[in-house]
């Protein structure tokens, strides 16, 4: 029977080839899943070490912010991860935060960053609202228990107009908008991170209400008569002057 050892060959030749294609299939599978895993591994490393260094331009800009106001140690719970963090995170709810802002905001400032609108935004270069880390800035931004982030006017007498005006961009201001004036705070608005503890932009406007600040105003009004009272001596000594010329 020839035929059939030339077909039975023929078969154990093919299944030596299939099992040929399989080995290889299999060793190559084998080495493409390690350089996968050696890819994974070298992508996991650089993200750590990117996070490490995104970590290190906060911490290096938090202890900048530090330098330029008094130090001051938290009194509030701290979460416990950012405990070695210049500027830590609040372990407390919103709802707890914004009751603490209302009667003793100071004790917020240690866990606050400083921020104003930026310069992309007052230029039209970009729609949003956007803020950035700013040691003079008037508002802070503070991280909350979950994650998120709100923005706080900073706590004081309002006394210019353009302070009034920064509000307007990300809060709905009920209240006679006179100056000098004191704000409260109805609801936060919150902000979403671009770039983390250095740059925000607004996620939700919110409501403040402002009145106007009888104490600081009477001082102002007198203010503005002394500059008056001022004005008319310089105008007088200047038109005596040219009279004696």
């Amino acid at each position: 029977m020839p035929d059939d050892d030339k077909l039975i060959e023929s078969i154990k030749f093919l299944l030596k080839s299939v099992k040929q294609l399989s080995d290889r299939f299999v060793e190559s599978d084998a080495k493409l899943n390690q350089g996968f895993e050696a890819v994974s591994a070298e992508v996991s490393d650089l993200q750590k070490r990117i996070k490490a260094m995104e970590e290190s331009l906060v911490e290096f800009s938090d202890q900048s912010l530090l330098r330029q106001r008094p130090i001051q140690a938290p009194e509030l719970p701290v979460r416990r991860e950012t405990t070695d963090r210049t500027v830590p995170s609040i372990n407390l709810p919103t709802d707890t935060v914004i009751e603490i802002y209302g009667s003793t905001p100071v004790l917020l400032e240690p866990f606050s960053r400083p921020c104003s609108v930026s310069a992309r935004t007052l230029s039209g270069e970009i729609d949003e609202v956007e803020l950035e880390i700013f040691a003079q800035g008037t508002t802070w931004a503070l991280e909350t228990l979950d994650g998120g982030w709100i923005l706080l006017p900073k706590q004081g007498s309002l006394q210019r107009r353009t302070q009034v005006q920064t509000l307007e961009r990300f809060y709905e201001i009920d209240g006679v908008k006179e100056i000098p004036a004191t704000l409260h705070l109805i609801e936060p608005a919150s902000g979403l991170a671009v770039e983390y503890g250095r740059r925000w932009k607004l996620k939700k406007k919110d409501r403040l209400s402002i009145h106007p600040d009888p104490h600081h105003q009477g001082k102002v009004q007198r203010l503005m008569v002394l500059e008056q009272r001022l004005s008319r001596v310089e105008t007088r000594e200047t038109t005596e002057s040219k009279e004696s010329i």
